[in-house]
């Protein structure tokens, strides 16, 4: 398994070839598409719980859009040398926390990537049907594609997190994982840094990742 979604200090960047597709297939292929012109849409709107990667894909398209030579703006402060026109993609991470006035600055800058032809990737925690914004705010949202992001099940976060140890250099058993996972949060960013932690510690006590050390790492920081 080589798509991972990890971003932490040391783990590689956020890009849509180390994401963990699970159940996503479509969502990956509509975004290659969305990127390459492929599709008619110039807006994508992905909703998703905590912890599902919707901010790892957001970053991936900001990065992918960056390398084939075009503009990324992340948020809604646009730099002073970026233009207008079908070059430039703006990436909203979070659309659902805009106040009043960032929805207003939001209506105002999706109409403009629309006249120009650019593109817009934004994230939320929530489907249309549940989001408390403006009523235009929301219109826009629906002319675009909507996707939700599925979570990873214990199999997939179990292959993950094998893969994730190899790349940090140690091993890890699946009865080691299965003990985290029925003791820890099961979101993949919560277990990563775990994982994270759990190296620097077996490093420092010169010990294997066992599930005696992990007891001894949760007692250690009180997560019993």
């Amino acid at each position: 398994m080589h798509q991972l979604a990890f971003q932490l200090k040391g783990a590689p960047l956020p890009s849509l070839g180390n994401f963990v597709v699970g159940q996503n297939r479509e969502l990956l292929s509509t975004i290659g598409n969305f990127l390459h012109g492929l599709e008619t849409v110039q807006f994508m709107y992905l909703w998703g719980l905590e912890g599902s990667g919707k901010t790892h894909l957001l970053r991936a398209v900001g990065a992918a859009w960056e390398e084939s030579g075009k503009h990324t703006s992340y948020g809604l402060a646009l730099d002073k040398s970026y233009t207008f026109d079908d070059q430039l993609c703006v990436c909203v991470d979070g659309v659902d926390r805009l106040d009043g006035h960032e929805q207003i600055e939001f209506f105002n800058m999706y109409n403009a990537i629309r006249d120009c032809g650019g593109r817009m990737f934004i994230t939320g925690a929530q489907p249309l049907s549940g989001l408390s914004l403006r009523p235009d705010v929301l219109t826009r949202l629906g002319w675009g594609l909507v996707y939700q992001i599925f979570p990873l099940d214990d199999v997939q976060k179990t292959e993950a997190m094998v893969e994730y140890a190899k790349l940090r250099g140690f091993d890890i058993s699946p009865e080691v994982i299965a003990f985290v996972l029925a003791r820890h949060p099961r979101d993949l960013t919560s277990l990563v840094a775990l994982l994270d932690g759990l190296d620097r510690y077996s490093l420092e006590l010169k010990r294997g990742i066992t599930i005696p050390l992990v007891k001894s790492f949760f007692e250690s920081r009180d997560l019993t």
